[in-house]
């Protein structure tokens, strides 16, 4: 009887997580789709223009957050970033070299830079940026590669 008074609690307070989870998921996805608007010049509301067209004036959108969601990107992609792996001691250099080199191809073959570049914009555009490692079984002649995407954090 005890048992299934833990398992009925259990799944209980899965749900009441699972639904916490959704209703944030939901409320966060509404203002990061705001946010992505905002960012590409869509500043004033639709009462906001028209009060301003009445006035005779233009609404204008001097947008300084793309230059500077550009700038960040630039700065972090500039020295083309890598993944490196480092030994623990000394009979680990050999699988060290092994697993950069695995890495570096990965990351080549990926565009990582790119990848990279979108995940930083989705960051601070979005608040979430979201990069994902996956096994492609039809590249490089059906032979099949790991290779690394970026992730609309919205999906």
């Amino acid at each position: 009887m005890a048992e299934n008074y833990k398992k009925e609690n259990l799944v209980e307070e899965t749900q009441n997580l699972f639904n916490d989870y959704s209703n944030n998921r939901e409320k966060w996805a509404i203002q990061a789709q705001e946010d992505r608007e905002f960012r590409l010049g869509q500043q004033w509301t639709k009462e906001q223009a028209r009060v301003l067209r009445e006035r005779g004036q233009a609404p204008i959108v001097v947008n300084r957050l793309h230059p500077a969601v550009e700038m960040a990107k630039a700065l972090l992609t500039a020295n083309r970033p890598q993944f490196r792996v480092s030994p623990r001691e000394d009979s680990d250099n050999k699988l060290a070299q092994l697993m950069n080199a695995l890495l570096a191809y990965m990351w080549e073959i990926s565009d990582g830079v790119t990848v990279l570049r979108n995940v930083v914009d989705d960051y601070y555009t979005c608040g979430m940026g979201v990069m994902m490692v996956y096994q492609d079984p039809m590249r490089d002649n059906a032979k099949g590669d790991v290779v690394i995407k970026d992730i609309d954090p919205l999906d």
